[in-house]
């Protein structure tokens, strides 16, 4: 009968001296779903071997046991069959101080990643991957018609761990590119024995997790005449039709994965090999991905002193983009949610087909029965997704070929050569018939983007032990590193015929051409060296020191200084410890380091001239204003941190707390006009900024036995991020996307929101109202779009004629999140397992200009909120949405600026996965030859809990969520099956 244990009960203190015995070996240990942590408690008796978890970190690896530093793994297994077209999607809730944002449901866009929080105010934030050793490009390769994240290369199914070096002992030994944490990244390798092969399939249906709430026809119909009549006129007209135009654009997308991979050994070598197919729909049309990849890992012993080995991949992926600019008329979600109800998609009485009006040099959607076209002549959507084309095709091969010298039994060479090459072609069509392509007559654009690396790398690596308790391990490193990118593109328009927008660009079928390129190159020599030693496995002291020379910056400061320390005591080891019941591990650690952001641009030092062009001249001119003096960006990274154990670790914890300091900001030092330099400034290293916080993991097996198992883990994260210097102290007021919106101010988190805070509606009027600096009230009177003080005792009148202005916008709220975290469990029941995993996120504000922009006051469409419009003093309305007056949207609702009326709270929790699973018994499926057999259906994005009135809170950038593609739910079911 199966019995539940509760392991917070007295009584099982009397199993704490059970360890699972497999063979010759011994090993209590439990494993955290998620990559949370890894914990060990091993036990050696007589004939038995110990095996003992082991942590890959920078150029090696280190026992579990001997790490004192923050340090994350994820194992393969935790993330095995999640539909994710991106490996490091998947780390989202895995790993406690790692941030991972998908902002759009757009196929090709990169997620975003933040280890600690962000480390610059203007340089790069993105962590430095590296994939079997080989520091790999990142971020968009699509070449610019489409979103191309680069490690969509790389397929997830090939992935064995995913490590997060987080703190500075960590990450030091990869010196000037380490500021913002380091992933490291190790595929599958053979194993020696029995030839196997896995295979995997899945199949997903893909649909948006929410659409827009908009007004229906006759909703439409009453607001629309509603705006109309404030300016004495009448816009809407004709109910005939009741037309969705999301659905013109979005979609329910198929998806399928197919994964086939291979591992044995001959001899003294083995290999690893695998293919893998991706076809991926997007739940907006035509946005899709297909991916072939091949991977070929092999290791052969060719004498007792020299191994050679190998980790090839090669992958073809194709992105199927569209036009999704935020404020572009052509742009999906920006048209789709403003297009008329009462107007039809198509119409047979055209030649496309379309409801289309043309008409000399105008097309737009027709408005059918309506009394004037739509606002700004809105093109058919539906038209432009089905006829524009946006593409790239990448091409990309990383590889390496190592060999490792075994000089004596305590001390190895290793060599490794490796490239990473991505070459993209891009391809944009906009139909000549209608849309962005009408008024050029059709525009084509071919593109091509080549980017080379080469890493070379050369190890040196002792490993000594001197009596029973003193253990050391050096290793000396030198890197170099070159790369070069190159870019060039074509350009037509006036096409003779839109067959050209299928093959590209051919001479002589347009009339007009473009052309232009780039290239840029820079290099990287590196000297590193990291001493560790332990006292008895007790004490241990570990030493990085790297020493960086990077091309991109001046001679005087080319060369940087990399230190790393960390310190740590397992106080378990201890006499006074040993063969406790109840605490049954613990270690104390203590890190310091000094790493870098190369992340700075190519020549952020040099004064550049570049190509100009004056009328039918050309020439040169200047481009960039020089500083000599210019330095890497550097962040000093502080952390304290312990790990226990509990009841022979069925119950552990990590605490840690950390402190990111990031000096030597670049930032632009504004300069008089009438010296001349471009942008009237020049970039220095003056900023500072702050992160601070608390990480906390904990996990426990509930339950553990034979027939059942229980296992619960979770992560938190705490961080506060304050910037500290600013050029003389000054604000920097932001802008993204046309909106004015952010606010850097020294003793205030980065890019706060910035604008104006509202008060609500004048009940006796309609007007909006809002808060003065100094703490009056001011409404904005509609009608003559002027302000006048406002007395709430008295709301009829108004008062003496005020203003709104710049000195009165006001700090609404911090865009970082101040908390994070994830919780997950598993339970396994004879054959069936099952797991979910729920995620949390909050602390910040969100400037929802989606929402702002639904309230227009133009011939668009609505969203149901706008029904809350105040109607009249005996029909207020919800008290926070003016009254209705056309053309008078920028005034009403204070367009182009933040307004608190639309600044929301991103809190959420999501439940983000669940998995359910059932194994064959292997008796039955040995039969047919078969090891393992597994069927599995995934439900991914599943369910949300929040108030924020968005569709996703996590649809934000920079704290701003303006007209993205909605995140993508996700059904999937699926077979592993090994021979």
């Amino acid at each position: 009968m199966l019995k539940l244990i509760n392991i917070f009960d007295k009584n099982v203190l009397k199993l704490v001296n059970m360890n699972v015995k497999i063979k010759s070996l011994t090993v209590g240990a439990l494993f955290f779903l998620g990559g949370v942590t890894v914990m060990a408690q091993q036990t050696k008796e007589k004939g038995e071997k110990e095996i003992e978890e082991v942590v890959v970190v920078g150029y090696g690896t280190q026992k579990k046991s001997n790490v004192t530093s923050s340090v994350s793994t994820v194992k393969g297994e935790a993330i095995a069959n999640l539909n994710t077209p991106t490996f490091e999607a998947q780390l989202a809730g895995r790993s406690s101080g790692v941030q991972v944002t998908t902002s759009s449901g757009e196929i090709g866009a990169a997620p975003r990643i933040r280890i600690r929080g962000i480390n610059s105010i203007s340089s790069g934030t993105s962590p430095l991957y590296v994939v079997d050793g080989v520091p790999i490009f990142s971020g968009d390769t699509g070449g610019g018609n489409t979103a191309a994240n680069a490690l969509g290369d790389i397929n997830p199914s090939d992935i064995e761990t995913m490590t997060v070096l987080k703190d500075g002992a960590a990450t030091a030994i990869y010196g000037s590119r380490a500021a913002n944490g380091v992933i490291l990244i190790t595929t599958k390798k053979g194993k020696s024995g029995r030839f196997s092969v896995s295979y995997n399939n899945q199949f997903s249906i893909a649909s948006v997790v929410k659409k827009f709430d908009l007004l229906q026809t006759t909703d439409f119909l009453t607001i629309a005449n509603e705006k109309a009549s404030a300016v004495n006129s009448v816009w809407a007209k004709g109910n005939a039709f009741n037309t969705d135009w999301q659905d013109a654009v979005l979609r329910t997308g198929v998806q399928s994965d197919h994964f086939l991979s291979m591992t044995g050994g001959l001899g003294n070598g083995s290999y690893y090999a695998s293919f893998g197919y991706t076809n991926q729909e997007g739940v907006i049309k035509p946005n899709g991905m297909e991916r072939i990849s091949v991977r070929m890992n092999a290791d052969q012993k060719v004498t007792n002193w020299l191994k050679l080995s190998s980790n090839l991949s090669y992958s073809e992926t194709q992105y199927k983009g569209l036009n999704n600019g935020v404020n572009s008329i052509s742009g999906a979600m920006f048209s789709a949610i403003r297009q008329l109800p009462n107007t039809p998609i198509y119409d047979s009485r055209t030649p496309t087909g379309y409801n289309i009006y043309t008409a000399g040099t105008a097309s737009y959607v027709g408005q059918w029965d309506n009394i004037i076209p739509i606002t700004s002549n809105l093109t058919n959507i539906a038209y432009i997704v089905n006829n524009n084309k946006y593409q790239s095709d990448l091409t990309r091969f990383i590889g390496s070929i190592a060999a490792d010298v075994k000089v004596t039994d305590w001390l190895s060479y290793k060599l490794q050569v490796s490239k990473d090459r991505s070459v993209t072609t891009g391809f944009l069509y906009w139909n000549r018939v209608h849309g962005d392509g009408f008024s050029r007559g059709g525009y084509i654009d071919n593109n091509y983007l080549n980017l080379d690396r080469w890493n070379v790398q050369n190890i040196l690596d002792l490993k000594k032990s001197f009596g029973e308790n003193h253990n050391f391990n050096l290793v000396l490193v030198n890197e170099y590193q070159k790369q070069k990118s190159n870019y060039f593109f074509g350009q037509g328009q006036g096409l003779s015929s839109d067959f050209f927008g299928e093959v590209g660009l051919i001479s002589g079928s347009y009339t007009t051409q473009f052309s232009g390129g780039a290239n840029s190159e820079n290099g990287l020599i590196s000297y590193a060296a990291r001493l560790s030693y332990n006292f008895a496995n007790k004490y241990f002291v570990q030493g990085t020191i790297r020493r960086d020379g990077l091309s991109s910056l001046p001679t005087a400061n080319k060369w940087g200084n990399f230190p790393g320390l960390s310190l740590g005591w397992t106080v378990s080891n201890e006499n006074f410890l040993k063969g406790n019941k109840i605490l049954s591990d613990l270690k104390l650690r203590a890190s310091y380091g000094k790493v870098g952001n190369t992340d700075i641009g190519n020549y952020p030092y040099l004064g550049l001239y570049s190509s100009f062009k004056y009328a039918d001249y050309t020439g040169i001119g200047y481009s960039q204003a020089g500083n000599d003096q210019l330095k890497w960006e550097t962040n000093v990274k502080k952390n304290i941190g312990a790990d226990f154990g509990f009841l022979n670790n069925r119950i552990t914890l990590s605490a840690d707390y950390f402190i990111n300091k990031n000096d030597g900001l670049i930032l632009a030092v504004p300069l008089s006009p009438s010296l001349g330099v471009p942008g009237n400034s020049i970039n220095k290293n003056i900023g500072s900024m702050e992160n601070k916080g608390f990480e906390f993991s904990l996990g426990a097996d509930i339950v553990k036995n034979d027939v059942f198992t229980w296992n619960i883990s979770g992560n938190l994260t705490l961080i506060d991020n304050k910037v500290l210097t600013l050029v003389d102290g000054k604000d920097i007021i932001g802008s993204l996307n046309g909106q004015t919106a952010y606010l850097t101010r020294e003793g205030e988190s980065l890019r706060s929101l910035y604008g104006y805070k509202y008060w609500g509606v004048n009940m006796a009027n309609g007007n909006p109202v809002y808060y003065k600096a100094n703490g009056t009230l001011v409404q904005g009177n509609i009608a003559n779009s002027t302000y006048y003080l406002f007395d709430p005792s008295n709301p009829t009148v108004l008062g003496a004629q005020s203003s709104l202005s710049d000195a009165d916008k006001q700090i609404l709220g911090n865009t970082l999140p101040t908390y994070y975290g994830a919780l997950n469990t598993t339970l396994n029941y004879k054959s069936f397992d099952f797991g979910v995993m729920a995620r949390f996120s909050g602390g910040n504000k969100i400037f929802n200009v989606t929402r702002r922009d639904l309230l227009n006051q133009d011939f668009y469409n609505n969203g149901t909120e706008i029904l809350g419009r105040w109607q009249s003093v005996t029909n207020p309305g919800d008290g926070l949405t003016p009254r209705l007056y056309g053309t008078k949207g920028n005034f009403i609702n204070l367009e182009g600026v933040a307004n608190s009326r639309f600044v929301e709270k991103g809190d959420f929790i999501k439940i983000d996965n669940i998995t359910l699973g059932y194994s064959l018994e292997k008796s039955l499926i040995e039969k047919i030859g078969l090891s393992k057999f597994r069927v599995y259906t995934v439900l991914q994005n599943a369910i949300m809990f929040t108030k924020y009135k968005g569709i996703d809170p996590e649809m934000e950038n920079q704290g701003m969520d303006y007209n993205s593609i909605p995140r993508q739910m996700t059904f999937s079911i699926g077979i592993n099956a090994t021979f």
